[in-house]
């Protein structure tokens, strides 16, 4: 979020800073001030400024945190590396400038600078409050602090006891936490701050950025204990020893852990209860003959001391391992002959240097652990009878069948394997995971009992089809139990080929008509042929196809255009070719209208081929032509029409008074006006007629009184009549040429002649 800066462009007149200072007696000591409340998840520096940042300035800075304590007041803070944390502390902010106003100190959130301009990074802010004397250089204008060097004022500002939550990092790996910082001020006095306007630079290098070590402590980060068991995990009755490897890594570079405490625990029945003990530094002797679990061997102890003689002591970044043996007697086992299981766990005791457990969440909580505590994964051993053993057996007869399916007998032998005192066995079980329950099927039965080295055979049938190529596998799983009730199993998986029947697709492609007539030389002309595209799908297949393209040699891709509406031979509601299944017997088609042209005697032959895939996802196709012949048309003509006419006209004037030619029109059309209808348009241009050059019609051509030498006058021009040539419509011309003269008093008179021409074309 983006906030700005509004400045007041006025303010009231002050009086002179040093003067002030002389005047009120204000001390040179560092002032005690306070911050405004600080303000979390805020704009960083550079973002506030509106630019980029490289801060080289040195005019304000915080110069000491110290005084550190946890919020209780207690001493020893901590934190959590790339967590926020809270404390309370001193802080001193100092200026070497005369004046520098509303100074404000960004503490990133997250692993950045302040002066990084990005938009997602986000910032808390310490911005001070110039509430106590020495700290308001603007006279009021704003309550940010201000902070000087100048006589009568102190460079060194101190905040006492402030609560500041701050982001833990320990970039330079020193093991304490970093007071990372960016400092901002204004160079001018003016009411340009808030707590909700906090300071930002006016250009890019008038800030400060720094960091160093204040007094928190790093809280190492827990290790994870990791427990092998490096012998067997299971032990016949009644028992035996099982050993373990324990190891971990100290995971802090820069921060030492101390074990204080090594216990092995240990969970007979797998229960829960975890009721056993072994203290991994304590005395080890040879197990007893009752019943229990002992330590019979173990490398482990506790690592000697640090510098300052505080046990326990693994370095930043060491390790600390060991290896021990324990050993499990067990003579009552399940009555139910299951194995007796034992859950076997490893719980260290850690703390920091200060004597702090070291906490990692609640891996303990099913040995009741507290803080400190960090226990191993669960190994897992086990005391069992020694099992009855046998063997199975399974073959296929035939091992190939087609895809449309046929019988196959499966023959099923087992085989007991156990030793003398295990047998003889009694057959329990007999599954197969496609079939079920074999019992009862063809031959098999369970309830008899099997000798020594003995097999028992039997056999079943069953029908093996596929819908693609392929294999049918099913595995056929037997159990046995000895006397003593204690169970064995064996299986065996049979497979049996499936022989892919592959698919086969037909198409067969007509036109309508076969002959058509030519088209000529008029490229305009076409003749449009449906051709119909039928196509199915072999009945001696077992998969359906589904449908993907149809192309043309001549026309290209025509899938788009086949929607198929007849399917064997009755209409459908239309449905496009790509994706359209089609069973095996089946056919279906579709009608595309294609456009030809050619010359008489021209034969057309496209050819088509329709692809699609099986069920198996098998690849068909099919391909089919269609002809189609041109013949010959009658040749014919149309003839059109153009016609034009040149008109003279005589005016005599036939009176005593001169005249004008005033207008002269044809139907309407004004000649002087070179006018133009849809029918006819005018010429006003003269013209010769029987060998006589007569002038263009001239508008208000005077003609004298009667009589007088210029008392006739002749001119021409042009009808041209728009025919078939132009618009394709016949000639149909009636209409009169209509001449009108006027003397001057504006009297009028008019002449008009006749004119017919009328053609069909």
């Amino acid at each position: 979020m983006k906030r700005f800066n509004c400045k007041q462009l006025v303010r009231a007149l002050g009086v002179a800073l040093i003067s002030a200072a002389s005047l009120y007696g204000i001390s040179t000591t560092p002032a005690h001030a306070s911050f405004f409340p600080q303000q979390n998840n805020e704009a960083c520096m550079a973002e506030q400024a509106g630019f980029a940042l490289n801060c080289t300035a040195n005019d304000v800075r915080v110069s000491k945190v110290d005084n550190v304590r946890n919020l209780d007041g207690s001493e020893g803070v901590e934190c959590n590396l790339g967590e926020l944390f809270t404390f309370k502390a001193d802080v001193t902010i100092t200026t070497t400038a005369n004046r520098r106003y509303d100074y404000s100190v960004y503490l990133p959130e997250g692993p950045w600078s302040a002066q990084d301009f990005n938009t997602s990074n986000t910032c808390s802010i310490l911005i001070g409050q110039n509430d106590l004397p020495g700290v308001d250089l603007e006279e009021g204008l704003d309550a940010c602090a201000d902070i000087s060097k100048a006589a009568g004022f102190s460079p060194t500002h101190l905040y006492a006891g402030e609560t500041i939550t701050m982001f833990c990092r320990d970039d330079d790996n020193s093991g304490k936490a970093e007071f990372n910082y960016c400092a901002a001020w204004h160079n001018k006095e003016d009411a340009d701050c808030s707590i909700a306007d906090p300071a930002a630079p006016g250009t890019p290098s008038k800030c400060r950025c720094d960091s160093f070590d204040i007094d928190v402590f790093i809280k190492p980060n827990p290790p994870t204990i990791v427990k092998d068991l490096v012998s067997t995990d299971t032990r016949p009755e009644p028992g035996g020893t099982y050993t373990f490897d324990l190891s971990f890594t100290n995971p802090n570079a820069e921060t030492a852990l101390y074990i204080t405490g090594l216990e092995d625990k240990v969970d007979t029945g797998a229960d829960g209860s975890f009721e056993t003990t072994l203290d991994l530094w304590g005395a080890t002797g040879a197990a007893g003959g009752a019943d229990g679990i002992y330590l019979t061997a173990s490398n482990c102890s506790q690592p000697g001391p640090d510098a300052d003689g505080k046990p326990g002591y693994i370095a930043p970044s060491g390790s600390y391992s060991c290896q021990f043996t324990v050993h499990i007697v067990d003579t009552d086992l399940p009555d139910d002959q299951s194995p007796e299981l034992y859950n076997d766990l490893i719980k260290v005791t850690l703390e920091d240097k200060n004597g702090t457990a070291v906490t990692n969440g609640n891996s303990c909580a099913a040995v009741g652990g507290i803080d400190g505590d960090h226990c191993s994964n669960v190994e897992q051993v086990n005391v069992t009878n020694l099992p009855p053993t046998i063997s199975v057996l399974k073959t296929a007869n035939p091992t190939q069948v087609p895809e449309s399916g046929a019988d196959v007998t499966y023959t099923i032998e087992v085989t007991n394997t156990s030793d003398a005192w295990d047998s003889p066995v009694l057959l329990t079980y007999l599954m197969d995971d496609k079939f079920g329950n074999l019992d009862g099927q063809g031959s098999c039965a369970i309830g008899g009992y099997i000798a020594q080295g003995a097999t028992y055979t039997c056999s079943f049938t069953e029908f093996i089809s596929g819908t693609g190529a392929g294999s049918h596998t099913n595995t056929a799983t037997a159990k046995a139990t000895d006397n003593e009730l204690d169970e064995a199993m064996a299986s065996e998986s049979e497979t049996v080929q499936i022989n892919d029947i592959p698919s086969s697709i037909a198409l067969e492609k007509t036109a309508d008509p076969i002959e058509v007539l030519e088209t000529g030389d008029d490229p305009s002309q076409v003749r449009t042929v449906d051709f119909t595209f039928e196509f199915s799908v072999d009945a001696s297949g077992v998969d359906n196809v589904f449908f993907e393209t149809l192309n043309d040699n001549m026309f290209g891709d025509l899938t788009g255009d086949c929607w198929v509406d007849m399917l064997d031979g009755s209409p459908i509601t239309a449905v496009p070719l790509a994706g359209f299944e089609l069973a095996p017997g089946h056919n279906a088609s579709c009608t595309i209208p294609l456009d030809l042209t050619g010359n008489a005697g021209d034969i057309h032959v496209n050819v088509a081929t329709i692809n699609g895939t099986d069920e198996d996802g098998q690849p068909v196709e099919a391909m089919d032509d269609a002809t189609v012949t041109f013949i010959p048309g009658d040749p014919a003509t149309d003839m059109k029409f153009a016609a034009s006419m040149l008109v003279v006209i005589e005016l005599q004037n036939a009176g005593i008074e001169n005249v004008n030619l005033t207008l002269l029109t044809v139907g309407g059309a004004n000649v002087f006006g070179n006018q133009a209808t849809p029918g006819f348009r005018l010429l006003n241009s003269g013209g010769t007629f029987d060998s006589v050059l007569y002038p263009a019609c001239a508008l208000n051509q005077e003609l004298t009184y009667n009589g007088s030498p210029g008392d006739t006058y002749a001119c021409a021009f042009t009808i041209e009549f728009i025919p078939g040539l132009e618009n394709t419509l016949p000639i149909n011309f009636l209409n009169s040429v209509v001449a009108t003269v006027e003397d001057d008093e504006g009297d009028s008179s008019t002449n008009d002649v006749l004119i017919q021409v009328i053609t069909q074309e």
